[in-house]
C-alpha cells in the first residue's frame, strides 16, 4: 500500500518526468524541480528504490529503473495507473466505513457507491465526480482511449474473430437505407472505425455513433476520415433509443459499469428499438467473469464494484437479457480470454 501511495504521489507531482531518462538526479535537484521538501522526496524515493520502482545511482542520487519511465506523464500507462489508484485504492481504503453506512451489499445504482463515498460525493455518479477534478478527468479520458481499454486488437470479422460481424455487410446489400449499425456509448468511434474498416458493405452513412455531448463534440472535432458520413448523435442510453429499427446495436465496455438493474434498463431500451426482423441483434462486447479465479480478472471486478458495476458470466448476461425482454442467442468466449461477445435478439 505504501508502494502504491509513493508512485501515485510522485506521478501527481510529475517527479518521474523530472528524472532524466539517461543519467541521474540528486534528491535536492528533484525536490527543487517539484517544489517539495528534500527530506520528504528522499524518503519517498527511498521506498521506490527499495521496491524496484526506481534505482539508486549513488549517495543521494536517483535514476530510472526499467519500470519507472512508464509513470512519466507522456506514457499511456501513467494514466491507467492513475485511474487504477483513483477507481481502486482510494475507494478500497473507505470500504469499512462505506459498508458500515450502507450495508453489506452491492451498490444498486450509480450513486452512493464505494467510489463516490471515497471521493466524498456519495450523492453523485462517477462521471459527475470526475468533472469536479479536471486533472483526474483528463487522466481518465486519456486512459479510456488506450486500445487495451477500448478493445485492443480484437478481430471484428473473419475466421479469427470471436464474433464475426461479416454477416452485417452481407445483409446490407439486401436492405434499404435504414441504419445498419448503432454504436451505443461508442466513445470516439474506435469500435465503429474497426467495423467499417473490416466489414465490406457497411457504409459510414448507415452507421450511428452515440455518446454524451462532450464526447460526441470531441469525435466531430477529431474528423476521422474513416468516420466521415457517420451520424454522430448525443444520447443518454438510460433513456429511450431514438434510432429505431437498426439491424445491429453494439455495446462495447458499457454494461460492466452498471448494476444489474441499470444494465437491464439499458438493454430494455434497445430491445424496444429492435425491428421485428429476426436477424436484428444486440451485440454486447465486454469483459466477463472467468470461471477460473484469475487475479487480474477479479481485480477488475472489484474496481467495477467500486463504481457500481460488475463483471458477469454467461448466466449473469442471460439473466439481464431475459429481464430486458431479450433472448441470449449465443455466448462467445474463450477460457482464459477476458473478452466475451453476447449475441441477443428479441425474446
Amino acid at each position: 500500500m505504501a508502494d502504491c501511495a509513493a508512485w501515485n504521489i510522485f506521478m501527481e507531482w510529475k517527479a518521474f518526468d523530472k528524472i532524466p531518462l539517461d543519467g541521474s538526479i540528486s534528491y535536492a535537484d528533484l525536490a527543487s524541480a517539484i517544489d517539495a521538501q528534500e527530506s520528504l522526496v528522499a524518503r519517498i524515493a527511498g521506498l521506490l528504490i527499495a521496491v524496484g520502482k526506481l534505482n539508486q545511482a549513488g549517495p543521494s542520487l536517483v535514476k530510472h529503473s526499467r519500470i519507472s519511465p512508464l509513470y512519466r506523464s507522456d506514457n499511456m500507462v501513467s494514466s491507467l495507473a492513475a485511474v487504477a489508484f483513483g477507481n481502486g485504492m482510494k475507494p478500497y481504503a473507505h470500504w469499512p466505513e462505506y459498508f458500515a453506512k450502507y450495508g453489506r451489499r452491492e451498490a444498486p445504482g450509480s450513486t452512493h457507491t464505494p467510489f463516490s463515498f471515497g471521493w466524498d460525493h456519495p450523492e453523485l455518479p462517477p462521471w459527475e465526480i470526475k468533472a469536479l477534478y479536471p486533472e483526474y478527468a483528463m487522466q481518465f479520458t486519456k486512459s479510456m482511449k488506450s486500445r487495451q481499454i477500448v478493445g485492443g486488437d480484437m478481430k471484428i470479422a473473419g475466421p479469427d474473430a470471436l464474433y464475426d460481424l461479416g454477416w452485417v455487410g452481407e445483409e446490407a446489400l439486401a436492405r434499404g437505407e435504414e441504419p445498419l449499425v448503432v454504436d451505443v456509448g461508442g466513445g470516439l468511434g474506435q469500435l465503429l472505425k474497426d467495423v467499417i474498416t473490416a466489414v465490406p458493405g457497411i457504409a459510414p452513412g448507415r452507421c450511428v455513433l452515440q455518446d454524451r455531448k462532450e464526447v460526441i463534440d470531441e469525435a466531430v472535432q477529431a474528423d476521422d476520415p474513416v468516420l466521415r458520413g457517420v451520424v454522430m448523435m448525443e444520447h443518454d442510453f438510460h433513456t429511450e433509443q431514438p434510432v429505431k429499427g437498426a439491424l445491429v446495436y453494439l455495446l462495447r465496455r458499457i454494461l460492466l459499469d452498471y448494476s444489474d438493474e441499470l444494465a437491464t434498463g439499458i438493454l430494455r431500451r434497445l430491445a424496444e428499438a429492435l425491428p421485428a426482423d429476426p436477424r436484428a441483434r444486440i451485440i454486447i462486447m465486454d469483459e466477463w467473469l472467468l470461471d477460473t479465479h484469475v487475479p487480474m480478472n477479479r481485480i477488475v471486478d472489484m474496481v467495477m464494484l467500486n463504481i457500481g458495476g460488475k463483471l458477469r458470466n454467461e448466466k449473469g448476461y442471460e439473466q439481464i437479457a431475459h429481464a430486458a425482454g431479450l433472448r441470449l442467442v449465443k455466448f462467445y468466449a474463450k477460457e482464459g480470454d477476458q473478452t466475451c461477445v453476447v449475441e441477443c435478439a428479441r425474446a
